[in-house]
Protein backbone atom coordinates (compact mmCIF):
# COMPACT_ATOMS: atom_id res chain seq x y z
CA UNK A 1 0.00 0.00 0.00
CA UNK A 2 1.00 3.37 -0.79
CA UNK A 3 0.68 6.79 -0.25
CA UNK A 4 -2.66 7.54 1.78
CA UNK A 5 -5.01 4.76 0.11
CA UNK A 6 -5.16 2.06 3.06
CA UNK A 7 -7.46 -1.12 2.68
CA UNK A 8 -10.58 -0.71 4.70
CA UNK A 9 -11.08 -4.41 4.55
CA UNK A 10 -8.27 -7.06 4.25
CA UNK A 11 -9.35 -9.51 1.08
CA UNK A 12 -7.48 -12.95 0.61
CA UNK A 13 -7.39 -14.33 -2.53
CA UNK A 14 -10.47 -14.24 -4.41
CA UNK A 15 -11.55 -12.05 -2.17
CA UNK A 16 -13.12 -8.64 -3.33
CA UNK A 17 -12.73 -5.36 -0.74
CA UNK A 18 -13.35 -1.95 -0.19
CA UNK A 19 -11.03 0.55 -0.33
CA UNK A 20 -11.13 4.09 1.35
CA UNK A 21 -9.45 7.46 1.30
CA UNK A 22 -8.70 8.56 4.78
CA UNK A 23 -7.86 12.28 5.78
CA UNK A 24 -8.00 14.50 8.58
CA UNK A 25 -10.70 17.63 9.09
CA UNK A 26 -11.19 20.44 11.92
CA UNK A 27 -14.45 20.91 13.19
CA UNK A 28 -16.02 22.53 16.47
CA UNK A 29 -18.76 21.23 18.53
CA UNK A 30 -21.99 22.75 18.42
CA UNK A 31 -24.74 23.30 21.31
CA UNK A 32 -28.10 21.25 21.19
CA UNK A 33 -30.83 22.73 19.70
CA UNK A 34 -33.76 24.34 20.89
CA UNK A 35 -36.69 22.30 22.25
CA UNK A 36 -39.09 21.71 19.92
CA UNK A 37 -43.10 22.28 21.46
CA UNK A 38 -43.30 18.50 21.59
CA UNK A 39 -40.29 18.02 23.20
CA UNK A 40 -40.88 20.42 26.06
CA UNK A 41 -44.19 18.71 26.68
CA UNK A 42 -42.28 15.80 27.57
CA UNK A 43 -39.99 16.77 29.65
CA UNK A 44 -43.05 18.25 31.85
CA UNK A 45 -44.57 15.21 31.72
CA UNK A 46 -41.36 13.30 33.11
CA UNK A 47 -40.96 15.99 35.65
CA UNK A 48 -44.04 15.88 37.02
CA UNK A 49 -45.36 19.88 35.67
CA UNK A 50 -48.92 20.15 34.83
CA UNK A 51 -51.08 18.16 33.23
CA UNK A 52 -52.84 17.33 29.88
CA UNK A 53 -55.15 20.00 30.43
CA UNK A 54 -52.77 22.58 31.92
CA UNK A 55 -49.39 21.75 30.05
CA UNK A 56 -50.46 23.78 27.10
CA UNK A 57 -51.70 26.80 28.90
CA UNK A 58 -48.45 26.56 30.87
CA UNK A 59 -46.43 27.00 27.16
CA UNK A 60 -48.88 30.05 26.09
CA UNK A 61 -48.51 31.97 28.88
CA UNK A 62 -44.36 32.04 28.52
CA UNK A 63 -44.98 32.95 24.53
CA UNK A 64 -47.50 35.58 25.78
CA UNK A 65 -45.32 37.05 28.55
CA UNK A 66 -42.52 37.17 25.75
CA UNK A 67 -40.22 34.68 27.71
CA UNK A 68 -39.62 32.50 24.90
CA UNK A 69 -40.69 32.74 21.10
CA UNK A 70 -42.09 29.86 18.73
CA UNK A 71 -40.05 30.17 15.96
CA UNK A 72 -39.40 27.94 12.46
CA UNK A 73 -39.87 23.64 13.19
CA UNK A 74 -41.92 25.49 15.94
CA UNK A 75 -39.15 25.56 18.72
CA UNK A 76 -39.37 27.43 21.54
CA UNK A 77 -36.02 29.69 21.31
CA UNK A 78 -35.77 32.25 24.91
CA UNK A 79 -35.55 35.63 24.65
CA UNK A 80 -33.37 37.66 26.36
CA UNK A 81 -36.01 38.60 29.39
CA UNK A 82 -36.48 35.03 30.05
CA UNK A 83 -33.03 33.88 30.10
CA UNK A 84 -32.69 37.52 32.45
CA UNK A 85 -35.45 36.69 34.35
CA UNK A 86 -34.60 32.69 34.98
CA UNK A 87 -30.81 33.50 35.70
CA UNK A 88 -32.18 36.32 38.66
CA UNK A 89 -34.50 33.71 40.18
CA UNK A 90 -31.89 31.45 39.94
CA UNK A 91 -29.59 33.56 42.08
CA UNK A 92 -32.14 34.45 44.47
CA UNK A 93 -33.75 31.11 45.24
CA UNK A 94 -33.45 28.01 42.56
CA UNK A 95 -36.57 26.50 43.46
CA UNK A 96 -38.02 28.81 41.57
CA UNK A 97 -36.98 27.80 38.07
CA UNK A 98 -36.43 24.23 39.08
CA UNK A 99 -39.19 21.69 37.92
CA UNK A 100 -39.01 20.11 42.19
CA UNK A 101 -41.78 22.60 43.85
CA UNK A 102 -44.20 22.26 40.75
CA UNK A 103 -43.83 18.77 40.79
CA UNK A 104 -44.34 18.43 44.48
CA UNK A 105 -47.35 20.85 44.29
CA UNK A 106 -48.53 18.44 41.22
CA UNK A 107 -47.80 15.38 43.40
CA UNK A 108 -49.59 16.67 46.49
CA UNK A 109 -52.81 17.66 44.07
CA UNK A 110 -52.67 13.92 42.78
CA UNK A 111 -52.88 12.57 46.51
CA UNK A 112 -55.96 14.75 47.60
CA UNK A 113 -57.33 13.48 44.28
CA UNK A 114 -56.79 9.71 45.46
CA UNK A 115 -58.13 10.66 49.07
CA UNK A 116 -54.38 9.89 50.33
CA UNK A 117 -54.16 13.63 51.47
CA UNK A 118 -56.57 16.45 53.03
CA UNK A 119 -57.27 19.42 50.93
CA UNK A 120 -56.94 22.02 53.77
CA UNK A 121 -53.11 20.41 54.87
CA UNK A 122 -52.14 20.50 51.58
CA UNK A 123 -53.13 23.89 51.05
CA UNK A 124 -52.11 25.60 54.23
CA UNK A 125 -48.54 23.65 53.78
CA UNK A 126 -48.15 25.26 50.25
CA UNK A 127 -48.87 28.86 51.21
CA UNK A 128 -46.85 28.54 54.40
CA UNK A 129 -43.87 27.85 51.88
CA UNK A 130 -44.15 30.06 49.57
CA UNK A 131 -44.79 32.87 51.72
CA UNK A 132 -41.25 32.29 53.28
CA UNK A 133 -40.37 32.49 49.43
CA UNK A 134 -41.59 35.63 49.01
CA UNK A 135 -40.30 36.84 52.14
CA UNK A 136 -36.99 35.96 50.69
CA UNK A 137 -37.18 36.88 47.51
CA UNK A 138 -38.46 39.78 48.42
CA UNK A 139 -35.77 40.72 50.67
CA UNK A 140 -32.98 40.09 47.87
CA UNK A 141 -34.52 41.49 45.22
CA UNK A 142 -32.14 43.80 44.71
CA UNK A 143 -30.07 41.10 42.79
CA UNK A 144 -32.83 40.57 40.39
CA UNK A 145 -32.38 44.39 40.13
CA UNK A 146 -28.89 43.92 39.56
CA UNK A 147 -29.06 41.66 36.58
CA UNK A 148 -31.52 43.50 35.01
CA UNK A 149 -29.52 46.84 35.11
CA UNK A 150 -26.80 45.13 33.70
CA UNK A 151 -28.52 43.11 30.93
CA UNK A 152 -30.57 46.30 29.39
CA UNK A 153 -28.15 48.35 29.58
CA UNK A 154 -25.30 49.17 26.89
CA UNK A 155 -22.83 47.48 28.27
CA UNK A 156 -20.03 48.22 25.94
CA UNK A 157 -20.46 52.03 27.11
CA UNK A 158 -20.47 51.33 30.63
CA UNK A 159 -18.08 48.49 31.36
CA UNK A 160 -14.53 47.69 30.39
CA UNK A 161 -12.56 44.14 30.18
CA UNK A 162 -11.28 43.57 33.45
CA UNK A 163 -10.91 39.21 34.68
CA UNK A 164 -11.74 36.00 32.74
CA UNK A 165 -14.79 33.55 33.33
CA UNK A 166 -13.80 30.11 34.36
CA UNK A 167 -16.94 29.24 32.54
CA UNK A 168 -16.51 30.74 28.30
CA UNK A 169 -13.04 31.67 28.58
CA UNK A 170 -14.08 35.48 27.68
CA UNK A 171 -13.85 38.60 29.62
CA UNK A 172 -16.18 40.12 31.90
CA UNK A 173 -16.48 43.53 31.85
CA UNK A 174 -16.05 45.61 35.43
CA UNK A 175 -18.98 48.04 35.66
CA UNK A 176 -18.17 50.94 38.24
CA UNK A 177 -21.88 51.08 39.52
CA UNK A 178 -22.85 52.08 42.00
CA UNK A 179 -22.96 49.00 42.92
CA UNK A 180 -19.94 47.54 41.22
CA UNK A 181 -20.06 44.26 39.71
CA UNK A 182 -18.70 41.76 36.72
CA UNK A 183 -21.37 41.01 34.17
CA UNK A 184 -20.77 38.20 31.14
CA UNK A 185 -21.86 38.96 27.72
CA UNK A 186 -21.51 35.93 26.80
CA UNK A 187 -23.58 33.86 29.01
CA UNK A 188 -25.31 36.86 30.41
CA UNK A 189 -24.35 36.30 34.30
CA UNK A 190 -23.96 39.09 36.36
CA UNK A 191 -21.38 38.53 39.47
CA UNK A 192 -21.71 40.76 42.55
CA UNK A 193 -18.69 41.97 44.49
CA UNK A 194 -17.55 43.87 48.07
CA UNK A 195 -18.46 47.15 48.23
CA UNK A 196 -16.36 49.98 50.03
CA UNK A 197 -13.02 49.20 48.86
CA UNK A 198 -11.26 49.15 45.57
CA UNK A 199 -10.31 46.68 42.92
CA UNK A 200 -6.80 45.83 41.57
CA UNK A 201 -5.48 43.69 38.77
CA UNK A 202 -3.49 40.30 39.88
CA UNK A 203 -0.95 39.43 37.12
CA UNK A 204 -3.63 36.92 35.59
CA UNK A 205 -3.86 35.04 38.92
CA UNK A 206 -6.44 32.04 38.30
CA UNK A 207 -8.29 30.54 41.50
CA UNK A 208 -7.17 27.52 42.68
CA UNK A 209 -10.40 26.06 43.99
CA UNK A 210 -11.11 22.74 41.67
CA UNK A 211 -13.77 23.47 38.69
CA UNK A 212 -14.05 27.48 39.38
CA UNK A 213 -10.78 28.25 36.94
CA UNK A 214 -11.83 32.05 36.89
CA UNK A 215 -9.43 34.65 37.07
CA UNK A 216 -9.10 36.30 40.47
CA UNK A 217 -7.70 39.75 41.41
CA UNK A 218 -7.37 41.80 44.41
CA UNK A 219 -9.82 43.81 46.53
CA UNK A 220 -8.10 46.59 48.65
CA UNK A 221 -9.14 48.74 51.52
CA UNK A 222 -7.78 50.56 54.34
CA UNK A 223 -4.58 53.19 55.10
CA UNK A 224 -2.45 51.90 54.46
CA UNK A 225 -3.73 49.86 51.25
CA UNK A 226 -4.06 46.03 52.22
CA UNK A 227 -5.10 43.89 49.26
CA UNK A 228 -6.80 40.63 49.72
CA UNK A 229 -7.65 38.10 46.99
CA UNK A 230 -10.65 37.81 45.81
CA UNK A 231 -12.50 35.40 43.10
CA UNK A 232 -15.71 37.02 41.78
CA UNK A 233 -17.32 33.20 40.96
CA UNK A 234 -16.66 31.70 44.53
CA UNK A 235 -17.49 35.10 46.32
CA UNK A 236 -20.79 34.73 45.04
CA UNK A 237 -20.81 31.26 45.57
CA UNK A 238 -19.29 30.48 48.62
CA UNK A 239 -18.88 26.66 49.62
CA UNK A 240 -19.41 25.42 53.70
CA UNK A 241 -15.94 23.74 53.96
CA UNK A 242 -14.20 27.70 53.90
CA UNK A 243 -15.87 28.54 56.79
CA UNK A 244 -18.16 32.00 56.82
CA UNK A 245 -18.56 34.42 54.30
CA UNK A 246 -17.46 38.20 56.20
CA UNK A 247 -21.34 39.14 55.87
CA UNK A 248 -22.78 35.44 56.44
CA UNK A 249 -25.03 37.05 59.58
CA UNK A 250 -26.08 40.34 57.19
CA UNK A 251 -29.03 41.33 55.98
CA UNK A 252 -27.86 44.90 54.68
CA UNK A 253 -27.46 44.41 51.15
CA UNK A 254 -24.15 45.88 49.41
CA UNK A 255 -22.81 46.74 53.10
CA UNK A 256 -19.15 47.92 52.98
CA UNK A 257 -16.79 45.09 53.57
CA UNK A 258 -13.79 46.02 54.92
CA UNK A 259 -11.97 42.92 55.76
CA UNK A 260 -11.07 39.68 53.25
CA UNK A 261 -14.15 39.08 51.58
CA UNK A 262 -13.20 35.33 51.02
CA UNK A 263 -13.34 32.76 54.11
CA UNK A 264 -10.35 31.91 55.16
CA UNK A 265 -10.82 28.34 54.08
CA UNK A 266 -10.81 29.32 50.80
CA UNK A 267 -7.81 28.13 48.28
CA UNK A 268 -6.29 31.57 47.64
CA UNK A 269 -7.01 32.54 51.38
CA UNK A 270 -5.05 29.67 52.41
CA UNK A 271 -1.99 29.30 49.92
CA UNK A 272 -1.38 33.28 51.35
CA UNK A 273 -1.36 32.15 54.67
CA UNK A 274 1.49 32.40 57.61
CA UNK A 275 -0.39 32.55 60.90
CA UNK A 276 -3.63 32.74 63.02
CA UNK A 277 -4.42 36.15 64.35
CA UNK A 278 -6.14 34.51 67.73
CA UNK A 279 -7.49 38.27 68.81
CA UNK A 280 -9.91 38.54 65.56
CA UNK A 281 -10.68 34.80 64.58
CA UNK A 282 -8.73 35.40 61.50
CA UNK A 283 -5.58 34.48 60.03
CA UNK A 284 -2.71 36.66 58.61
CA UNK A 285 -1.82 36.26 55.20
CA UNK A 286 0.72 38.25 52.56
CA UNK A 287 -0.59 41.27 51.02
CA UNK A 288 1.17 40.80 47.61
CA UNK A 289 0.69 44.10 46.84
CA UNK A 290 2.32 45.82 49.79
CA UNK A 291 6.21 45.13 48.39
CA UNK A 292 9.03 46.68 48.74
CA UNK A 293 7.14 47.40 52.21
CA UNK A 294 5.94 43.71 52.50
CA UNK A 295 3.60 42.89 55.71
CA UNK A 296 0.57 40.67 56.36
CA UNK A 297 -2.79 41.48 56.94
CA UNK A 298 -5.14 40.12 59.46
CA UNK A 299 -8.44 38.88 57.48
CA UNK A 300 -11.21 39.77 60.07
CA UNK A 301 -9.49 42.95 61.11
CA UNK A 302 -7.45 45.94 60.69
CA UNK A 303 -4.17 44.72 61.91
CA UNK A 304 -1.10 43.99 59.82
CA UNK A 305 2.24 43.03 60.26
CA UNK A 306 4.64 45.16 58.70
CA UNK A 307 8.61 43.60 57.89
CA UNK A 308 11.76 45.69 58.53
CA UNK A 309 12.08 46.97 54.71
CA UNK A 310 15.33 47.70 54.86
CA UNK A 311 16.77 44.44 55.53
CA UNK A 312 13.89 42.31 53.61
CA UNK A 313 13.66 42.50 49.72
CA UNK A 314 10.86 40.05 48.96
CA UNK A 315 8.92 37.65 50.75
CA UNK A 316 7.26 33.98 48.90
CA UNK A 317 4.70 32.44 51.08
CA UNK A 318 5.73 28.47 51.25
CA UNK A 319 3.84 25.48 52.24
CA UNK A 320 2.57 24.96 55.49
CA UNK A 321 2.85 28.89 56.60
CA UNK A 322 6.01 29.35 56.21
CA UNK A 323 7.81 31.97 54.23
CA UNK A 324 11.08 32.51 52.07
CA UNK A 325 12.64 36.39 53.14
CA UNK A 326 15.00 37.44 50.67
CA UNK A 327 17.96 40.28 52.30
CA UNK A 328 19.50 42.88 50.75
CA UNK A 329 22.73 42.65 49.92
CA UNK A 330 24.78 43.48 53.31
CA UNK A 331 21.35 43.63 54.96
CA UNK A 332 21.38 39.73 56.20
CA UNK A 333 20.39 39.47 59.78
CA UNK A 334 22.06 35.76 60.09
CA UNK A 335 25.58 34.86 61.33
CA UNK A 336 26.88 33.14 57.97
CA UNK A 337 25.50 36.14 56.00
CA UNK A 338 23.12 33.98 53.51
CA UNK A 339 20.91 36.13 51.91
CA UNK A 340 17.34 34.45 51.88
CA UNK A 341 15.93 32.51 55.31
CA UNK A 342 12.85 30.09 55.45
CA UNK A 343 10.79 29.47 58.22
CA UNK A 344 7.24 30.19 60.15
CA UNK A 345 6.72 33.82 60.81
CA UNK A 346 4.88 32.93 64.31
CA UNK A 347 7.59 30.68 65.89
CA UNK A 348 11.12 31.71 64.28
CA UNK A 349 12.95 33.88 66.46
CA UNK A 350 14.95 35.39 63.06
CA UNK A 351 11.87 36.55 61.69
CA UNK A 352 10.06 37.65 64.65
CA UNK A 353 13.31 40.34 65.13
CA UNK A 354 12.05 41.67 61.54
CA UNK A 355 8.21 42.14 62.48
CA UNK A 356 6.12 45.03 64.14
CA UNK A 357 2.58 44.89 64.44
CA UNK A 358 0.41 47.88 63.62
CA UNK A 359 -3.02 48.97 63.78
CA UNK A 360 -4.63 50.28 60.32
CA UNK A 361 -7.38 52.77 59.70
CA UNK A 362 -9.95 53.34 61.63
CA UNK A 363 -12.56 53.30 58.80
CA UNK A 364 -12.15 49.30 58.85
CA UNK A 365 -14.82 47.36 61.31
CA UNK A 366 -14.67 48.14 64.56
CA UNK A 367 -11.94 46.58 67.13
CA UNK A 368 -12.07 45.89 70.83
CA UNK A 369 -7.84 46.22 70.59
CA UNK A 370 -6.11 48.76 72.94
CA UNK A 371 -3.65 51.36 71.89
CA UNK A 372 -0.70 50.99 69.18
CA UNK A 373 2.77 50.13 70.92
CA UNK A 374 6.08 51.08 69.69
CA UNK A 375 9.17 49.56 67.98
CA UNK A 376 9.45 45.58 67.44
CA UNK A 377 7.53 42.88 68.88
CA UNK A 378 7.84 38.78 68.94
CA UNK A 379 5.57 36.71 67.76
CA UNK A 380 4.61 34.15 69.80
CA UNK A 381 2.25 30.62 69.26
CA UNK A 382 -1.40 31.48 69.86
CA UNK A 383 -0.75 35.26 70.37
CA UNK A 384 1.29 38.21 70.25
CA UNK A 385 4.23 38.80 73.05
CA UNK A 386 6.34 41.48 74.15
CA UNK A 387 9.17 41.16 72.18
CA UNK A 388 12.58 42.76 72.27
CA UNK A 389 11.82 46.60 72.02
CA UNK A 390 8.88 46.39 74.58
CA UNK A 391 5.92 46.16 71.62
CA UNK A 392 2.73 43.98 71.74
CA UNK A 393 -1.09 44.63 71.23
CA UNK A 394 -2.99 46.07 73.72
CA UNK A 395 -2.73 49.13 76.24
Amino acid sequence: VEGDILPLVTSGEGQTGTWAQLGLSERKTSPPDYLTEAELIGQMERNGIGTDASIPTHINNVLKRNFCTLERGRRLVPTRLGIVLCQGLLRIDPDLVLPKVRATIEGQCDLIAKGSAEKTAVVRHALDAFKRKFLFFRQHISRMDELFASSFEVLEATGRPWTRCGATKRYLSFIEGPPARLYGKTDEMLYSLPQGGTYKQWNSKVCAQPGCGFEAFLYVVGSPARAFPLCPNCYNSPLEVWGPMWDADSEEPHRRCLECPLPDGHPLVQALTVGDDPESGGVFILDVSSGPKWRFASTRSSCYISLNSKVVKKVTVLSRRRVRLEFHSGASPLEDGALEHVGAPMEDPVIQELLTVREGSDRLAPSMRGGRGRGRGGMGRGGRNRGRGGHRRGG
